[in-house]
């Protein structure tokens, strides 16, 4: 408006008209000093409108962040506890194999001794194991090697036949009628270790496959950290932007306001 202004002026002045009548004309080409200032004060009054609406949207978004991170935060927090919680199934594990190993000598026979021991780890977890077996390394190599069983690592596999094993123990007691042995189909329920001369194979209680799943989901299927907030990002990320954008309005204003006074 100002631009347009002075070179109105200039114009006139070109024509032949004084500064000061051309000034005038100018100012009254434009509807005069009233029609200009009533502009001048309706833009300003929807801009200072749409600012305030601005920065209102501006606090809501703050407010909404910070409820969606203290939410975002429970939520992780509680997800970080149930992981916990979940990863004492990969310590049990280590635990069984360890303990089950460490007695077996390297005969493919097991004594009297071994077996007591044996029937003592085996009643040390009774709500996770439902058979534990020992397997004769030297009778299974053709299966190790078919179904490709790491030497030293635990893993989840479809049973080892039963029949095989040199000592099966369930139910507190070692089961003589090998052959009626049902192998679980569940497919993360049987955990199979080969190690020195023997391999090991335990079966866990149906009762206990609730946990095993869980446990499995968590390692597999967990969400990414970080995606627990990403509402509050959101959020917080507009309170920033919009809020760049109402303080440069609410400065325009400002100047607009001592234009028209």
């Amino acid at each position: 408006m100002r631009s347009h202004l002075v070179e109105a002026v200039e114009e006139l002045k070109a024509n032949g008209k004084t500064e000061e009548e051309a000034i005038r004309i100018a100012i009254e080409n434009f509807g005069g000093k009233t029609q200009i200032v009533k502009g001048l004060s309706e833009f300003f009054r929807v801009q200072k409108k749409f600012t305030n609406y601005l920065l209102s949207f501006v606090l809501v978004f703050f407010v909404f962040g910070i409820i969606t991170l203290i939410s975002s935060w429970i939520e992780a927090e509680h997800f970080y506890k149930k992981g916990e919680q979940f990863g004492k199934v990969e310590t049990e594990k280590n635990a069984i194999f360890n303990e089950v190993f460490d007695p077996l000598d390297t005969t493919n026979k097991i004594n009297d001794a071994e077996e007591k021991q044996l029937m003592d780890i085996f009643k040390k977890y009774p709500s996770q194991l439902n058979l534990l077996a020992v397997f004769p390394m030297e009778d299974s190599k053709g299966w190790l090697e078919k179904n490709d069983v790491s030497i030293g690592t635990p893993m989840t596999h479809f049973p080892l036949d039963y029949k095989k094993a040199a000592i099966v123990i369930g139910n507190n007691q070692v089961i003589k009628n090998i052959e009626q042995i049902m192998p679980s189909d569940y497919d993360l329920g049987t955990v199979i270790m080969a190690k020195g001369h023997w391999i090991v194979q335990y079966e866990y209680k149906a009762s206990y496959e609730n946990t095993i799943e869980e446990h499995h989901q968590l390692n597999y299927y967990a969400p990414n950290p970080w995606t627990f907030y990403q509402l509050p990002i959101l959020f917080f990320t507009l309170f920033i932007v919009l809020g760049i954008v109402g303080l440069f309005l609410r400065n325009q204003n400002k100047q607009l306001k001592t234009v028209m006074n």
